[in-house]
């Protein structure tokens, strides 16, 4: 398992891919597969931070609640989460904010991000780095839907509630529209769910089929978060889980193995 990231590469620089980008690095092409490298979508997110009056302790998992929300109420399903963290995450240095010694973060972002980014070689060889172009926050919906979601962030904290436990908000704070945007863009940081490089699908950018496999390889499948044709809502390890077992049952099958499952008991 490669991953989003390592799994169109080793295609790539195996000779299956986009022919044209296989090509500019000299190497044969074994099958001309457009949609390698392409699709790459991830979950982002915004950190917005709260001094707390005195120290406060943190918990099991540093984590008290998450949320999944709407942006928008017509949607079908939520489009933006939050996680609360009972400590204070540094923003990145490109906001110019200073981080509170003592605090706490809500990391809020895009469940259903709109934009699509690709992965480029940057050479034929096992040592040339991949080169990982998000285009994050390009679609006008994501910006949309990011706006809304720290302005949910920030009125939950900013809220009588938290009164008792902190002085204040340490990021964003008061800004125009411009400014949020700015802060959006400057402070948006992966949650490593990088998925759909390889995407699973029927048409001319899928890269395998039903049962996993690559088409026009015999004998290749991929069991990995690449396959996904679109990101999850929620984190993408269980859906792996599912993915890779989904993958033992197909290989089982086709290699006449009846799949052994041990007995699960129950604890009261």
């Amino acid at each position: 398992m490669a991953r989003a990231i390592n799994t169109p590469k080793v295609l790539m620089q195996s000779g299956i891919g986009p022919e044209d980008e296989l090509q500019s690095h000299g190497i044969p092409v074994v099958q001309h597969l457009p949609g390698v490298g392409r699709n790459h979508q991830d979950h982002l997110a915004f950190g917005c931070t709260w001094a707390y009056r005195k120290p406060e302790a943190v918990g099991g998992s540093g984590c008290e609640a998450n949320i999944y929300w709407k942006s928008d109420a017509r949607l079908s399903q939520p489009d933006i989460l939050q996680c609360q963290l009972e400590f204070a995450v540094p923003s990145p240095p490109e906001t110019g904010l200073e981080t509170p010694e003592h605090g706490w973060t809500m990391f809020n972002g895009l469940a259903q991000p709109k934009s699509r980014g690709r992965l480029r070689l940057s050479g034929p060889n096992v040592n040339d780095p991949i080169l990982i172009e998000p285009n994050s926050l390009s679609e006008p919906e994501d910006m949309a839907a990011a706006l809304a979601a720290v302005e949910l962030c920030r009125e939950l904290g900013n809220s009588n509630g938290f009164s008792p436990l902190v002085t204040g908000e340490t990021a964003p704070g008061v800004r125009d529209r411009s400014g949020m945007i700015d802060f959006i863009r400057r402070s948006a940081v992966t949650y490593w769910h990088q998925t759909s490089t390889a995407k699973m699908g029927r048409d001319t950018m899928s890269v395998v089929d039903n049962e996993l496999k690559v088409y026009g390889i015999e004998g290749l499948r991929i069991a990995d978060a690449s396959i996904m044709p679109r990101i999850t809502t929620g984190n993408t390890m269980a859906p792996c889980v599912v993915i890779g077992e989904r993958a033992a049952d197909l290989i089982g099958k086709s290699h006449g193995l009846s799949a052994q499952h041990e007995p699960v008991s129950s604890v009261g």
